[in-house]
């Protein structure tokens, strides 16, 4: 991979902050983890799992149940309760849990769909102890899963765990990168994502497959936004936590506008 100053600075900056008595997560293997996920390529994976006409038929199940101006204008970031209640018609039950202990944090929400002796109805947790931008993207990825859930019916397999690793399997399992299309295309609508990602530059289309200059105006947009500040005071293992999903989700969607201009 191609040298990035600032973005290693951040890393950095990120792994030198001194070491909580809770924390759970491995820096060295996050640090492996976060360049990884720069390096992978992410239109290759796309094609290979969902076509274009399977992501616009997901983007159209999204926007009659659940967002109507997906892709159109950016989803709001809300409380937990009030995604409670916007929510409470589409056939799924909701559990909230506070889980900072170390093992708690590592999960960030989880979907079980409706299997016999275990749940009547289809389930989404979410674990509010994450920054709130994180839990936001917890309640729309774990909802891409109930969405898409007929799509991918997978009967032996009754749970999807979303974790801050892990994003690197997402692009082998059309089930976890539906999901994932469905949070990225909510944060960066299609006028945002063609400002920010420069679409139609063959410079940039022929860059290192990490273009940190999209993914630093990526980070200002969420800060604004979203309230994602990394300079922000939120502890250590949550950081390593949002700047995995951060670089996932904007990859994810820089590859949606390069390759099927979605």
């Amino acid at each position: 991979m191609a040298k990035h100053p600032k973005f290693e600075q951040l890393i950095a900056e990120i792994l030198t902050e001194p070491k909580s008595a809770s924390a759970v997560i491995d820096r060295e293997q996050a640090r492996a983890e976060i360049k990884s996920l720069a390096r992978l390529d992410y239109g290759g994976a796309l094609r290979k799992s969902l076509s274009r006409a399977e992501v616009e038929e997901i983007v159209r199940i999204a926007r009659k149940k659940v967002w109507p101006q997906l892709n159109r204008d950016p989803v709001e970031l809300i409380a937990p309760r009030e995604f409670m209640q916007r929510w409470s018609g589409l056939g799924v039950d909701f559990r909230m849990a506070d889980w900072a202990w170390p093992e708690g944090l590592a999960l960030v929400g989880v979907y079980i769909k409706k299997t016999r002796g275990v749940t009547d109805r289809p389930v989404i947790c979410i674990n509010t102890a994450h920054h709130p931008a994180m839990v936001g993207a917890a309640f729309d990825h774990e909802m891409g899963h109930h969405l898409t859930s007929r799509i991918f019916d997978r009967r032996s397999e009754p749970a999807h765990f979303l974790k801050y690793t892990g994003y690197a399997d997402h692009l082998n399992d059309p089930a976890e990168l539906a999901a994932d299309l469905l949070v990225t295309l909510g944060a960066y609508p299609q006028i945002a994502a063609r400002e920010l990602f420069e679409a139609g530059d063959p410079r940039r289309m022929k860059s290192a497959p990490f273009d940190v200059r999209s993914f630093e105006k990526a980070m200002k947009y969420v800060a604004e936004r979203y309230g994602l500040k990394f300079n922000a005071r939120f502890s250590n293992d949550k950081k390593l936590q949002c700047l995995a999903a951060l670089i996932h989700y904007t990859r994810l969607r820089q590859a949606l506008l390069d390759e099927y201009g979605i």
